[in-house]
């Protein structure tokens, strides 16, 4: 009867092999959503009948009838959907749910799937505060077929028509609300051989979903069979975490005589909307025997072959707007070459991009099994620039009124999604061509200005001063969530005339406190009579210009008309960023100031094995032209060049390198070369020679100024070799053995519980490519048994290494005070950049304790055995409870060292505690003693004995 059932309720389920869950946004005026349930049901079992969903708000489930769409392509699996419309009560968060009785049976890797529920719970935010919402679309079906020894890929073909940003992260297959199916184990558990090496027979296997793209890979199956893997499709805007996809895939795992074919896709690209997008796409079907089996006689292929874009079975935008014409060639048509065009429209762009997954599956002869795999490919969907920017100075009029502005026109921008226009300027102009790179990298040196709506064309940037050309760039930015930039424009520049300009700020020392930067300027350009000319030069700090009465005015009586030079000494030029103005003076009164201009700061960070170098400034020269005059009337390239030298190996710098800085911007990166790599064990000084120009005829060129110097030091992450260790016990600074049989100190004396110290003494391991720029060492201790850094846990002590020692010298350090010996020593070396060692070799030890107790004492007052103390100085014992028993089995006396200080000795005066003098006669005692000791096991001890209380005459003679 029972097994007749059993038969009966299998034979009767409905055998679900995967399914996942999604939510629509049916109109902007409520919160009604359209919650889709996809499952896909084994054609073995019943037809699929009315499903369970639950809303997680409170209100009553809905039963839903099914619809039927079809079949996967090998007709084993039939795909089903259920839809309901549901209004939510109000904002907040809600776990929507899906149940149904029976999964299909044999999936291996849960207990006994017939009789386990299916059932899947995606989760979703409702909150009009970050806008309407819709969960991702997961595009490509999740019932997949893979074969034993070969690598298995599988993507949900995620698509957020928000354009929120994706995540993905494994969980477990679910039988009820926050309950995982019994025994659900990942097909790589090490206590399983579902996982034995790569499909390249390399060790160990892998099975991970990468976290960015989706791509679930298990590389490789070994046993064939049905799996159910689950994951997490989680959706996030501006940082916060709205919604998570749940899908509960089936991976059937088959024997096949049949390869994988491959996909080969161009490299990640970007398109802008309207342009049209051409790549091709190649597969081809394998035929070499694989690794696993490499028998040459087996018919492996080619077969042939169907190439796709995979998400193109759903009819959603933009994937159907992609145009894939594919042509076959090759044995058996083996080969398929795909065409690929798409152009995007300005609806398409967005921040996230488009991920196209490819599809390619052969086709055997009946009775083998037919395989697939994906690719991805990405593409960025960028905005068109701005056209028709340009920048117009103010006219003479408005200079005479000192009316300084830049106005900025540009063509009505074409993208009506368009969200607003972000404006950017620098000093000077920069070639910058972006490939596959929207709005202004921070390279480039243009600084925000500001953002006005995408419908303006227009704009007046008033922050600009005389004696500066200003170039200007704008791109336009799109409506979160689905955000998205477009390429920068091209760049328009204006020049506003000034009366005199700085030309230099040269660096001509570095230091400290004795650092030099000569000034130069040139004469007043709009001045006829120089009679009344003279100048005041003041310094300040910073790259911005600051209040009047911040500066320095660094000349103590105005300077003539003749002199457009000043060197200003006695800086900190290493830490501070000066800048510089000049003061026109005409008959004693100022008539004009300059454009600040900072010396240029050259700033460095570095790698293992590279350093980077940047330099800039705020001055009024262009420090990135295409080119420049020369005085002899030659035109051309503007370089800077960098000048390096080796502390300790050169004595002087030497021209190292050049930047083509009109393309390249101001960076530079030293990688040494392959005859000589960057050192770890050296520092690199550097200062670059930096070429400027006004890019106007009447301000000569080439401007040279130098940058200060900057010396650096490699990011090292390669630590010391780790030293080794020795080891001493002492007892009162007299060497010990922590297992002797017992101490020789003479029970009268006084015996301090801490009176143990370890020394320890290690030496450095140098040479043979050990780092040796050992400034300091961890002393690591656990009183337990301790083989890593995370059993040791934080180190006991950090030491430096001494001042002048050489390296080549042991080290010692004592742990003083110490009431025990036992547990795990180990050491480690640091160098200057921080990177530890391993442990040195761990010394492990345990204590041998050592309490003994008298056989007699005589409590008379001869100042002779007057009290029962141990016999020698205890060794190791922490604690002590005692107890005195008569020969009836009384206990007529007790002692607990925890309520005496620790003291472990007991001292006992043979007196009861109301201070009487016991009987003369035999007694028993017990102990419970804890013990210092490795293992905690091994601690607690007990002890008993017998003793006697003797009689004798006291220090009175009676």
């Amino acid at each position: 009867m029972s097994i007749s059932f059993l038969f009966q309720t299998q034979a009767l389920a409905t055998h679900i092999r995967a399914g996942d869950l999604t939510m629509r946004r049916t109109n902007d005026a409520s919160l009604t959503y359209e919650v889709t349930v996809i499952l896909y049901r084994d054609v073995t079992g019943v037809q699929a009948g009315e499903g369970t969903i639950s809303f997680g708000d409170g209100t009553d489930n809905a039963i839903v009838s099914p619809e039927e769409l079809g079949f996967t392509q090998d007709g084993e699996t039939q795909i089903i959907r259920y839809r309901v419309s549901h209004t939510f009560p109000s904002v907040g968060n809600y776990k929507v749910s899906y149940f149904e009785r029976n999964r299909n049976p044999g999936v291996r890797n849960m207990e006994i799937s017939s009789e386990t529920p299916f059932y899947i719970q995606s989760e979703f935010m409702i909150n009009p505060v970050l806008g309407l919402n819709s969960s991702p679309f997961l595009l490509i079906p999740p019932v997949i077929k893979g074969a034993v020894g070969q690598k298995f890929v599988h993507n949900a073909g995620a698509f957020d028509v928000d354009g929120d940003s994706l995540s993905y992260r494994l969980t477990v297959c679910l039988q009820g609300e926050d309950t995982p199916v019994q025994n659900y184990r990942f097909p790589d558990d090490p206590n399983e051989d579902w996982s034995r090496e790569t499909e390249n027979c390399e060790v160990p296997p892998v099975f991970y979903i990468d976290e960015i793209t989706g791509d679930l890979v298990w590389d490789a199956p070994f046993v064939f069979g049905e799996y159910n893997i689950a994951f997490l499709v989680e959706e996030w805007r501006d940082g916060i975490r709205i919604g998570a996809v749940n899908r509960d895939m089936q991976v059937i795992i088959t024997d096949p005589l049949n390869l994988r074919p491959i996909i080969e896709t161009p490299p990640d690209t970007c398109v802008i909307a309207g342009t049209e997008l051409f790549k091709n796409i190649f597969a081809k079907d394998q035929d070499m025997p694989p690794c696993y089996n490499p028998d040459s006689t087996i018919d492996w292929g080619p077969h042939p072959l169907e190439l796709k874009i995979a998400q193109k079975d759903v009819n959603i935008s933009p994937y159907v707007d992609m145009g894939f014409d594919v042509t076959y060639s090759g044995i058996n048509d083996s080969e398929a070459d795909g065409a690929f065009r798409w152009t995007p429209k300005c609806e398409d762009i967005r921040s996230a991009p488009y991920q196209i997954t490819f599809e390619a599956i052969d086709q055997t002869q009946p009775g083998n099994t037919d395989l697939g795999t994906l690719e991805n490919w990405n593409v960025h969907v960028l905005g068109p620039p701005p056209v028709g920017l340009a920048a117009n100075p103010p006219t003479a009029d408005e200079l005479e009124r000192y009316d300084n502005k830049v106005t900025l026109t540009w063509d009505q921008y074409e993208c009506s999604n368009a969200k607003e226009i972000y404006i950017y300027k620098k000093v000077g102009s920069l070639d910058f061509e972006p490939s596959c790179e929207t709005g202004l990298p921070s390279w480039t040196g243009y600084e925000y200005v500001s953002q006005v709506d995408a419908t303006e064309t227009t704009f007046i940037d008033r922050d600009v001063e005389q004696g500066v050309t200003y170039c200007y760039r704008i791109y336009a930015v799109f409506q979160s969530p689905q955000g998205g930039e477009s390429v920068a424009s091209q760049e328009a520049c204006a020049f506003i005339p000034d009366s005199q300009y700085i030309v230099n700020t040269d660096v001509n020392e570095t230091g400290s406190d004795d650092g030099e930067i000569l000034v130069r300027w040139t004469k007043p350009l709009d001045v006829a009579d120089f009679s009344g000319v003279q100048y005041n030069i003041y310094r300040g700090e910073g790259v911005e210009k600051n209040e009047d009465s911040d500066y320095v005015k660094l000349n103590s009586s105005p300077l003539g008309v003749e002199d457009t030079t000043f060197t200003d000494r006695l800086l900190n030029n290493v830490n501070l960023h000066y800048h510089y103005r000049i003061e026109l003076l005409e008959n004693g009164s100022p008539s004009d100031t300059t454009y600040i201009a900072n010396f240029i700061k050259l700033r460095a960070s570095s790698g293992i094995d590279f350093v980077d170098l940047s330099w800039g400034g705020t001055v009024p020269w262009n420090l990135t032209p295409d080119s420049v005059v020369l005085a002899n009337g030659l035109t051309v390239g503007v370089y800077h060049y960098i000048y390096r030298k080796i502390e300790g190996d050169e004595p002087d710098y030497s021209l190292y390198d050049s930047v083509y800085v009109n393309r390249q911007g101001l960076r530079y990166t030293d990688n040494g070369t392959n005859l000589d790599p960057l050192d770890d064990r050296k520092l690199y000084s550097y200062y670059v020679s930096t070429v400027g120009s006004y890019e106007q005829s009447i301000i000569a060129e080439p401007l040279i100024n130098k940058t200060q110097e900057i010396t650096v030091e490699l990011l090292d992450t390669i630590p010391p070799c780790p030293p080794i260790l020795t080891l001493r016990n002492l007892e009162e600074g007299f060497l010990m053995d922590s297992c002797v049989a017992g101490p020789d100190t003479d029970g009268e004396r006084a015996c301090a519980k801490d009176r143990f110290s370890v020394e320890l003494t290690w030496n450095n391991q140098l040479g043979n490519g050990c780092d040796e720029d050992i400034v300091k060492y961890n002393v690591y201790f656990s009183p337990r048994e301790a083989f890593t850094k995370s059993d040791f846990g934080l180190p006991l002590v950090t030491i430096d290494h001494p001042d002048g020692q050489p390296l080549t010298q042991s080290m010692l350090y004592e742990i003083i005070d110490k009431e025990y010996v036992a547990g795990s020593y180990a050491v480690t070396a640091l160098d200057n950049s921080g990177n530890e060692s391993a442990l040195s070799n761990i010394i492990v030890q345990d204590n041998c304790y050592y309490y003994e107790l008298p056989n007699a004492f005589s409590p008379n007052g001869d100042g002779i055995n007057d009290t029962f103390i141990p016999m020698r100085c205890p060794r190791f014992v922490k604690s002590v409870k005692f107890k005195v028993i008569n020969r009836w089995g009384t206990v007529i006396y007790e002692y607990d060292s925890d309520d005496n200080n620790g003291n472990v000795e007991i001292n006992w005066d043979g007196k009861t505690k109301g201070g009487n003098t016991f009987e003369p006669g035999n007694y028993y005692y017990e102990a419970e003693l804890v013990n210092y000791r490795l293992h905690a096991d091994d601690e607690e001890v007990k002890i008993k004995g017998a003793f006697v209380i003797l009689t004798g005459k006291d220090q009175t003679g009676k």
